[in-house]
């Protein structure tokens, strides 16, 4: 059985909670789709360079796809998987995916088959939809070539592309398929989507949304942000990624325009802030930071821009600061959220720039939080610093086929560990203020590096920062810092200690080590590979 029949869901007593307390209800994603092609067919949904789809174009080419899926002989409940850019046939092919009832599994673009094949695997995927490829990847012959290593997999679905044997051309698909109601459609506790975040290969810890958990998300954090279906919403990071999908999917709940970001080069994400005309910006803090620093934000119109909402990494103060400073009508504010949790905290939009640049924010409704000991699990004083842990309508219930992943990602009471380290204030302001994994010990002496990567990342020459531990037979560890620079500069490890030592840093959390590098390994979300950089010195 090929079905996604068999996976963690919440307990009936959590489902009657969340329902009864009007965190769940019947909402699909269909649902909102259905209702803005009946209501406003004619107003833009989606903005790409070139290109506009209106909600009523949305309905017709997901609803056909939708057919031609079923066609192919799937299922409600079978999985397809996207290997596909922010480029408006995403969309048109997660909604197909959700109408005929099926799971939309993401793999990231930088993906090729080795990192695929447990991924889809892990999730059966019967199909997979991908580009024509270029001169350097071919992604219709790498997906055939899966069909040996995945048994599941059926399909080839190429966006792009004329058909080919064994492919799919998604075009005629849609061309050839009617726009008829789907007999089977799927109700809000199927599941919709299935994404991947950080783990092994051979133990995937993938984390599977069912309508009820996703769309409440999109309905109950957007007012934090006052999203309404005036707005145009750009999200940078993507659609591969929980971050950009719910960010893209948020859009679809209000009835919004979403605004579509090709993949992220600075110049890219610069000339969509400007040309893209949005009002709401999803982003990271390396977007901002390489743009920033590249100077390409210097001089232009953001005067469309209301919100920016930045997330994906902690971000330097600094870097909200510096765009903010930009934006004639526009403030900078932050968001936590992780694909176990989707996104559960915000800043006031309408507090000072000393909370929206230096905090998280606070919890949206239906969630707890509480700052504990990693060690055992006990709630620290306020102020101090802990791991944060969570629980909620849209926290996950654990991991697919991974018990071992589960045993130990919950408390015995059934909170979440975040594996972030955070602080809360006497406001509700959470402070994420590392990982626990990042912290360095240094002969004995526990070093959270986040503080002094923003520090560090407000110098002028650095773009980005990142410190990780190098391995020694005294101290077990010492810190090197790793850094890019912006265009034209250059940088001493003298002028770095001097810099550190001139804001009052102690000289025990100084690096030891500093390596400048051209391009810093990045995730599709645009963090910091630490694990990359810390292999790269053992080696």
């Amino acid at each position: 059985m090929t079905k996604m029949v068999d996976f963690p869901r919440h307990t009936k007593a959590q489902a009657s909670a969340f329902r009864a307390a009007g965190y769940w209800n019947d909402d699909t994603l269909v649902t909102y789709l259905e209702k803005w092609a009946r209501e406003t067919p004619e107003k833009v949904a989606i903005v790409a360079p070139g290109r506009e789809v209106t909600y009523g174009e949305w309905h017709d080419r997901s609803l056909r796809f939708a057919n031609a899926l079923l066609g192919l002989g799937l299922a409600r409940g079978d999985v397809v998987a996207i290997q596909y850019p922010n480029h408006p046939e995403f969309l048109i092919a997660f909604l197909g995916v959700s109408m005929m009832g099926g799971v939309l599994c993401t793999m990231h673009m930088p993906y090729r088959a080795g990192e695929m094949a447990p991924l889809m695997n892990h999730g059966r995927a019967r199909a997979v939809i991908c580009t024509p490829g270029d001169e350097k990847y071919s992604a219709p012959v790498t997906m055939e070539g899966l069909k040996r290593d995945v048994p599941t997999l059926e399909h080839v679905i190429v966006i792009g592309g004329d058909s080919e044997t064994g492919h799919h051309a998604f075009e005629a698909m849609v061309a050839g398929a009617e726009a008829v109601a789907i007999t089977d459609p799927p109700v809000a506790a199927d599941p919709c989507i299935l994404c991947f975040t950080s783990g092994t290969s051979a133990s995937p810890k993938g984390v599977l949304r069912t309508h009820e958990t996703f769309t409440s998300n999109l309905r109950i954090y957007p007012p934090t942000i006052e999203l309404t279906d005036n707005d145009r919403v750009m999200v940078a990071p993507p659609f591969t990624h929980v971050f950009g999908l719910t960010c893209g999917a948020l859009t679809l709940c209000f009835g919004a325009t979403n605004v579509l970001m090709p993949p992220f080069t600075p110049e890219v994400f610069s000339d969509r802030l400007v040309n893209g005309k949005p009002t709401v910006v999803f982003c990271a803090p390396a977007h901002i930071a390489a743009s920033v620093k590249a100077g390409l934000l210097d001089g232009v119109d953001l005067s469309s821009i209301r919100e920016v909402i930045i997330a994906g990494s902690v971000c330097p103060p600094e870097v909200a600061a510096e765009l903010e400073r930009r934006m004639p009508n526009g403030r900078s504010g932050q968001l936590f959220g992780m694909t176990e949790t989707i996104l559960i905290m915000q800043t006031p939009l309408d507090e000072i720039p000393q909370v929206r640049h230096t905090s998280t924010g606070r919890k949206t409704a239906g969630i707890d939080f509480r700052i504990c000991s990693a060690e055992n699990d006990t709630e620290v004083p306020l102020g101090e610093e802990g791991e944060l842990q969570l629980k909620g309508y849209c926290i996950f219930p654990g991991y697919l086929n991974n018990p071992d992943a589960n045993a130990v990602a919950f408390t015995a009471d059934g909170f979440f560990r975040t594996g972030d380290l955070a602080t809360v204030d006497e406001d509700g302001n959470v402070v994420i203020t590392g990982r626990v994994k990042d912290v360095i010990n240094r002969g004995g002496i526990k070093i959270n590096p986040t503080d002094i990567e923003n520090l560090l990342q407000a110098h002028p020459a650095i773009v980005l920062a990142a410190i990780v531990p190098m391995p020694d037979d005294v101290l077990g560890e010492r810190i090197c810092l790793f850094t890019t620079l912006a265009p034209g500069a250059s940088l001493t490890f003298e002028e770095v200690t001097s810099y550190l030592d001139g804001n009052d840093v102690a000289k025990m959390r100084w690096p030891e080590r500093l390596e400048v590098i051209d391009e810093m390994p990045m995730t599709p979300t645009r963090k910091i590979q630490k694990s990359v950089l810390a292999q790269r010195l053992k080696g």
